[in-house]
């Protein structure tokens, strides 16, 4: 709205054939705004303001990267020699897990862009965290079941950092410029 006011929404709905029918879909919403503060009147006749704006993000992803069929009951089969006869047996092909749902990411941002003098020199800093949780992994199981391992929805990871980003156009001609840039993060991580 007047170029001051962004506002973003968004909703994913996907489906999977990797999962059950009953974990197949996974809904995941968004939303971002901004205020571009720089256009407001008490920052508008400041010259040496080109742009300063205040962004907010939330939103949600989903990750279904494992093998095809692993909620399923699927069977191989094999034969054995008994004595003179020949036996097909069925086989379970694997440990099915009817549980299994999307693994999720959270993602939370705040952030600051600027830029001052006709924007030779710009810059943004902003904080996240992000959240994975329900992680996709192979476990291990004992052997007395007959398989060794299955898939399942296990644990949880954190990503909190700050990322900083200056850029300054130290020579500008007609025909070319001279541009220096730096960026520095600090993240921690949490398994």
């Amino acid at each position: 709205y007047d170029n001051r006011y962004l506002l973003t929404a968004t909703v994913r709905a996907d489906g999977s054939t990797v999962f059950s029918k009953k974990n197949k879909w996974g809904y995941f919403p968004s939303f971002s705004a901004a205020w571009r503060v720089s256009e407001e009147a008490f920052l508008k006749n400041i010259e040496w303001i080109s742009n300063m704006k205040v962004r907010l993000g939330w939103g949600i992803v989903g990750n279904d990267r494992i093998a095809n069929n692993l909620s399923q009951d699927l069977y191989t089969t094999s034969k054995y020699g008994i004595g003179s006869s020949l036996v097909t047996v069925l086989n379970s092909k694997h440990l099915p897990n009817k549980d299994l749902k999307w693994e999720t990411t959270i993602t939370r941002n705040i952030g600051f862009d600027f830029g001052f003098f006709n924007n030779r020199l710009t810059g943004t800093i902003d904080a996240y965290w992000n959240t994975t949780k329900d992680l996709l992994m192979k476990t291990t199981i004992p052997g007395i079941t007959g398989f060794t391992a299955t898939y399942a929805n296990v644990g949880q990871t954190s990503n909190k950092g700050i990322e900083i980003a200056l850029q300054g156009v130290l020579v500008q001609t007609k025909d070319w410029n001279v541009t220096a840039g730096f960026n520095i993060n600090f993240n921690r991580g949490n398994v």
